[in-house]
């Protein structure tokens, strides 16, 4: 037969790469060990850089500054979506919320409905409904006295 033994596991692409990548970082192996001596002397690098007043100082300045160009532009679209009389993308969400807690109200509504509903068709509603229809009571006096 030219095909492989059925009863071997069908290794793919995915699982040799993961076996190549385990003997390239194993310790045993030259290349785990540079491996190994890398990733602990970028350990140490980034320890100390993080520690470092410096550091910190730059890299908050410069989220400081994405963030504030982020809420720059979004001004600017806001703005400029406003002139255009189309609604900004802070309306559509204030629409969606409120779109949102009216579907709950309708659904808590619903829910209550349903409740009454089945109140007001008990068991006990259809057999006093059943004795009324064998001894109906004579309606035209009823009408007759209220109107006295």
């Amino acid at each position: 037969m030219s095909q492989s033994d059925p009863t071997a596991p069908n290794k793919g692409l995915l699982a040799r790469g993961l076996k190549l990548l385990g003997q390239l970082t194993h310790p045993q192996t030259r290349t785990g060990k540079v491996f190994t001596r890398a990733e602990q002397g970028l350990t140490q690098v980034l320890a100390r850089l993080a520690e470092s007043p410096t550091y910190l100082r730059v890299s908050g300045g410069l989220m400081r500054q994405g963030f504030n160009a982020r809420i720059r532009r979004r001004g600017l679209v806001e703005r400029t979506l406003h002139t255009l009389h189309l609604p900004t993308p802070s309306e559509v969400e204030d629409l969606r919320d409120q779109l949102r807690r009216v579907n709950d109200q309708v659904e808590a509504l619903g829910t209550q409905l349903e409740t009454m509903v089945d109140l007001v068709h008990t068991p006990e509603t259809s057999e006093a409904d059943a004795s009324e229809t064998r001894a109906p009571h004579p309606k035209g006096r009823a009408s007759s006295t209220r109107r006295a």
